[in-house]
């Protein structure tokens, strides 16, 4: 019998190129899985000739997918879903459970109150033998020294004692109560000058960027009130205080519960990236590789936000 033609391409590119685009640059690709820049280029070369067109555009600031490279992309991302899962499977609860350790995770405050604590009993359900021990701080995670295995930040950290990589988008639209809403409606950027924009000492310039980019910068609202910490001036949000330019992924289950609704869709103000930092000396043990797969798996839909209007 003949043998018949190779149809699948090289596996470990694949993986590189996987790595790439959600990294969008090769030297962060090369972070996230652990060798070189230059190993990197040779995997995507070695792609890219094997189906003959270019998967990426080499830019300044990056790369950035070509049209065949997005749609290979679709389908990598999903075939290693799939992968992921029946390798799962094969492995068996048993063997998950069967990791143990601690691990210290450090993230912001607004961060923990609002993402993590309301999702960290799955984990918990996964891996009853991990013991997780939450602190929160502001500070950059190399100034912290060996106080932490991993960490959740925004925007890039940098340094040698550090790996950090993108964990989500934080995008940031307008939210309020409904009650609030049904008070003094918001049917268009100009509305919202007859009310209470709330602010964070934090994220004090987010709503110059918005308004700006809803082409209602000199807009003067009824007042502004700031609060120390964001989730204060989330809270206060919800309470009906104001109106708050809140980031999307801390508050889908308030959403979800009506507590909040986005009464302005667009646009949207991106802010920095969620970044997910591992204490390079830790990044090889079972607990807190383990938690690092949770925290991707469960970071992966909020890609999709959803936001709610009445």
């Amino acid at each position: 019998m003949d043998k018949q033609p190779d149809r699948l391409p090289p596996l470990n590119a694949l993986r590189h190129f996987e790595a790439v685009a959600r990294q969008g640059s090769f030297a962060s690709a090369a972070v996230d899985l652990h060798v070189t820049h230059w190993a990197v280029g040779k995997q995507i070369r070695l792609l890219e000739d094997w189906f003959g067109v270019p998967l990426f555009e080499r830019r300044a600031s990056g790369v950035v997918l070509t049209d065949e490279g997005a749609g290979l992309l679709d389908d990598v991302s999903g075939a290693f879903r799939r992968l992921s899962s029946a390798a799962s499977r094969v492995r068996g609860d048993a063997a998950v459970r069967r990791i143990s350790g601690r691990v210290r995770v450090n993230v912001l405050a607004s961060f923990a109150l609002c993402w993590l604590l309301p999702r960290l009993a799955d984990f918990q359900a996964q891996f009853p033998d991990i013991d997780v021990r939450v602190s929160t701080t502001s500070r950059k995670l190399r100034y912290i020294g060996d106080a932490y295995d991993i960490g959740v930040r925004s925007g890039h950290e940098a340094g040698q004692a550090v790996q950090s990589r993108a964990l989500m988008a934080d995008v940031r639209l307008p939210v309020c109560s409904p009650t609030l809403l049904s008070r003094l409606p918001i049917q268009q950027v100009a509305d919202l000058r007859h009310h209470t924009l709330l602010h964070s000492a934090s994220t004090r310039a987010g709503w110059s960027h918005w308004l700006d980019a809803a082409g209602a910068a000199e807009l003067k609202p009824a007042r502004h009130v700031e609060f120390e910490h964001a989730y204060l001036q989330l809270a206060a949000a919800i309470e009906g205080l104001g109106v708050a330019l809140v980031s999307l992924p801390l508050i889908q289950r308030d959403l979800a519960a009506g507590r909040l609704v986005c009464p302005i869709p667009a646009p949207t103000w991106r802010a920095d990236d969620y970044t997910l930092v591992t204490h390079p000396d830790r990044a090889d043990d079972p607990a807190v590789q383990a938690f690092e797969r949770w925290i991707t798996a469960m970071a992966e839909p909020e890609g999709v936000l959803k936001t709610s209007r009445p």
